[in-house]
This record gives C-alpha cells, sequence and structure tokens, in this order.
C-alpha cells in the first residue's frame, strides 16, 4: 500500500515537472527578439554618427553644385563676400536663401569664437553628420518596434556601412536634406504607437520637398497609397482624411514661408518648383 504511493506520488511529481519545466525550444520560441539584439537608440546613434563624422573629416566634396551654390552661398552670408550664382540672383530668384540660412548659423558661430575659417566647413559637416544620424536612428526605432530589431539591425549595418550613405550624409546638398526628411516622414508613416501619423508624415517631406529638392515629394505616394489602404480595411478612412487635412495645411504655411525667403523677402516666388531647382 506504502508502495502504492509512493509511485503515485513520484508520478505526480514528474507531471508537475513536465507541465512547470519548458524544454529548449520552448524558451526560445518565448524568448522575446530583443534579448538577441539589445541595442539602445542611443548605442545606434552613436554607430551612426560615428561613421557620419568619419565621412565629415574625410569625405571629399564631389558636386560643384554643393561647392559654388551652397558653400560659396554660405561664405557670402557668413563673411559678406563670395561668390554668387545666377540662380540666387533677383533677377532669376530660382533658389530660396533659406536652406543657405539655416546652414550658416553654424559656421557663423564658429567664426564669432574666432576660431579659424577651415574649423567652420568642418563644424558645419559635423552637424550634417549628427542631424543625418537622429534621422538614422529614429527610423532604426520604428523599424525595431514595428517590424522586428533583427530587421532593424540588418538596416543599420546596411545604413552604417553603405559608401552612399557616407558621402550623402554629409553632402551640403538639398538632396540630402530631403534624404534626412524622408527618414523622418516614413518613420512616422511607419510608427502606430499612440495612432496613425499621418499628418506628421505629411509635415517632413513637405519640409524636404519645399525646403530641399522638390521632387522627393514624389516619395509620400506609395505610403499614402498603403495609408489609405489600411484605413479602408480597419474603417479610418474619415480619420486619414482628416490627418490629411491638417497636414496640407501646415505645407501651405511651408510654402508662402519658403517662397517669402526666396531674395531675402524681395520676390515672393514659390522656388521649389521652379524649373531647374537644383538638387
Amino acid at each position: 500500500m506504502d508502495g502504492a504511493q509512493t509511485n503515485g506520488a513520484l508520478e505526480t511529481s514528474q507531471e508537475e515537472e513536465t507541465e512547470t519545466v519548458p524544454n529548449a525550444n520552448d524558451r526560445e520560441r518565448n524568448t522575446s527578439p530583443t534579448e538577441y539584439f539589445p541595442l539602445s537608440s542611443r548605442t545606434v546613434f552613436c554607430i551612426f554618427a560615428s561613421v557620419n563624422i568619419l565621412a565629415a573629416a574625410y569625405a571629399p566634396t564631389q558636386d560643384c553644385d554643393e561647392v559654388f551654390n551652397y558653400w560659396e552661398s554660405t561664405h557670402y552670408l557668413s563673411h559678406g563676400f563670395g561668390l554668387q550664382t545666377w540662380e540666387y540672383s533677383p533677377d532669376y530668384a530660382i533658389r530660396s536663401w533659406l536652406y543657405i540660412l539655416i546652414h550658416a548659423i553654424p559656421g557663423k558661430l564658429v567664426f564669432l569664437l574666432f576660431l579659424p575659417r577651415r574649423t567652420e566647413f568642418f563644424v558645419i559637416r559635423v552637424v550634417l553628420a549628427c542631424a543625418c544620424a537622429g534621422c538614422e536612428t529614429r527610423l532604426f526605432s520604428t523599424i525595431s518596434q514595428s517590424i522586428g530589431p533583427r530587421v532593424a539591425v540588418n538596416f543599420m549595418i546596411a545604413m552604417a556601412s553603405s559608401s552612399g550613405m557616407f558621402y550623402a550624409s554629409v553632402a551640403y546638398l538639398p538632396s540630402s536634406f530631403a534624404m534626412y526628411t524622408t527618414m523622418m516622414g516614413t518613420a512616422a508613416f511607419m510608427d502606430m504607437n499612440g495612432g496613425l501619423k499621418t499628418n506628421l508624415g505629411i509635415v517632413w517631406f513637405a519640409l524636404g520637398a519645399t525646403i530641399g529638392w522638390p521632387f522627393s515629394a514624389a516619395l509620400i505616394f506609395p505610403l499614402f497609397l498603403g495609408e489609405f489602404v489600411f484605413a479602408g480595411l480597419v474603417g479610418q478612412v474619415k480619420g486619414v482624411a482628416y490627418r490629411v487635412w491638417e497636414g496640407i495645411l501646415v505645407i501651405l504655411v511651408i510654402v508662402v514661408s519658403v517662397s517669402a525667403s526666396n531674395g531675402f523677402g524681395a520676390w515672393l516666388l514659390l522656388t521649389s518648383l521652379g524649373p531647374t531647382s537644383g538638387c
């Protein structure tokens, strides 16, 4: 009798152990993917910033448009003299001075600190490098939350090792600025924490198209399509339409502001739609 009770107790304890102790496959399946790639946003930003700052220090200026349309114009704003291309002439005014002014501010601060003039060049490039790293980190975080950490790590490796990004991250060109805003806009469209952020995504793309490269606005149409398809499936078409209208209103404010900046307010021209807007 006692032996039967002992055997029953052993069998019961074995069943409890079998039920309570998961096997190796269950542990692997239940493990959060973030445990495989525990990369914080700060770590990712440091990785991107390190690569971009190397580009700021060693990547050559490869585009003549960058030299004569942007560096020369920045020198003119900072020091009062320099070459001016015909695109910035009041007779044509097909480029906005706002993009130049934004980049001239850190260079002017260096000049006021009585540092060597060549330092201005590298400071502006480092500012561009850190701005690009911030946009890359934002997109990395959104991919990690929306798709998965492993995909985000693959994205980070591809971006950090890309020769194209090495040069584009610090290029003083409107197309690089549009690249920054495109990453931020894409992250806004992908981020569904707290609801859809259609209006914020529109604002980022609008900034890139008006202040930077106007043709980058075409990149928003596939995202628009996906947004409305998703809204139709979940029955939120009215909500998306309202957010789109909010974004359009902000676009109108941005367009008027940028247009008024051409020729420092001398002409109210929409230069972003000009036939020869540079890249």
